[in-house]
């Protein structure tokens, strides 16, 4: 799950969200692009689906989204600042320095339970 690091970071600069849909069932917090319309999960991938969770599996450590589904994707390049990453998409073990997707991982939180990421230059 991907999450603004601060409320104020939704305020400023350009709208991050895109609008997309996908073909088959995909985690969110997948990295990917966007053509067409669709979104396709790729590890090179410079967008981040940034989903709100909603019912039985929401705030678990992986939140399946269905194909077919619209799902909203984040442009990090829009980003003012920092995220949070937490359960998927972070690997098993992580440090500061590590890569996840397009993102460096900045600083950890709690008891690694997650991640403040920065995108990488």
């Amino acid at each position: 799950m991907v999450k603004f690091h601060t409320i104020g970071q939704i305020e400023r600069g350009a709208y991050p969200f895109e609008d997309a849909v996908v073909d088959n069932d995909i985690m969110n917090g997948a990295f990917g692009d966007i053509a067409n319309g669709k979104f396709t999960a790729s590890d090179s991938g410079k967008k981040v689906i940034m989903q709100v969770e909603v019912g039985d599996d929401e705030y678990m450590e992986q939140y399946k989204i269905p194909s077919g589904s619209h799902v909203r994707v984040l442009d990090p390049a829009k980003v003012v600042g920092e995220l949070e990453l937490y359960g998927y998409p972070l690997p098993e073990t992580f440090a500061v320095g590590d890569t996840v997707g397009c993102f460096t991982i900045t600083e950890i939180i709690g008891n690694k339970i997650g991640a403040v990421v920065k995108l990488t230059a």
